[in-house]
């Protein structure tokens, strides 16, 4: 009986370590893969080639002529086009506060373009596509990824938020902080501001007690 159980494990033995080999050394054959996963799922790679196209090309440049939904074409920077409120202000990487949110050595106050509101609609509506789905709509930092476990959301309301300067809030979604990921390359300089604008007026509208409220304005939240 003991020497069919140590055969059965010498046999199990040498069947995990040629699957898993050992540990530093290297082979010139093709590896086995047991679950190769989505290693080798079909995609186009960056600068590689793909035979999906006729010219065997990856990376194409865009289509003359075609520019996203609600966006326009300054040189060769994507910007904002709602009513040319930052007409100079597109995906730059100058070093500018308008550009960075920083002055000097430290983060600057103040939101460089004008704030109306074309501006904040143009933030609400950036702001619940990229940042609802955690900070939830109300800046309260409950939103859908809670509830698969992401549990480190920041509160926009917090005090500590609100103490913060707009530089620094625009840096955070330039750069991203923490679990939170960068937006600089997603959301143009302008739209940037117009959404720390729209967190300030969360903010704000988070601070205002409810006796001071219009009628009006007390039925629209109940709607909400």
């Amino acid at each position: 009986m003991v020497r069919y159980f140590l055969s059965f494990f010498v046999l199990v033995l040498l069947a995990v370590v040629s699957m898993a080999g050992f540990r530093g050394q290297k082979f010139t054959n093709t590896p086995l893969q047991v679950t190769p996963d989505m290693k080798h799922q079909p995609k186009v790679i960056t600068q590689h080639a793909s035979g999906f196209f006729s010219d065997n090309r990856g990376d194409h440049p865009l289509i003359p002529g075609t520019i996203p939904v609600g966006y326009n074409l300054a040189g060769r920077y994507l910007q904002s086009g709602v009513n040319n409120l930052a007409a100079d202000s597109a995906f730059t990487s100058e070093l500018s506060y308008k550009d960075t949110g920083i002055m000097g050595d430290v983060y600057g106050n103040g939101i460089p373009i004008a704030v109306d509101a074309a501006l904040l609609e143009r933030g609400r509506e950036r702001y619940d596509i990229y940042c609802s789905v955690c900070h939830d709509r109300t800046g309260g930092g409950n939103g859908i990824t809670k509830a698969y476990g992401l549990a480190t959301v920041a509160s926009l309301i917090d005090d500590r938020i609100q103490a913060q300067p707009d530089g620094q809030i625009f840096s955070t979604i330039t750069n991203g902080k923490n679990t939170m990921g960068a937006y600089g390359p997603s959301i143009a300089v302008s739209d940037r501001w117009a959404v720390v604008a729209y967190v300030r007026a969360l903010q704000k509208r988070q601070a205002v007690k409810a006796e001071l409220l219009s009628p009006e304005a007390k039925a629209q939240l109940e709607k909400k």
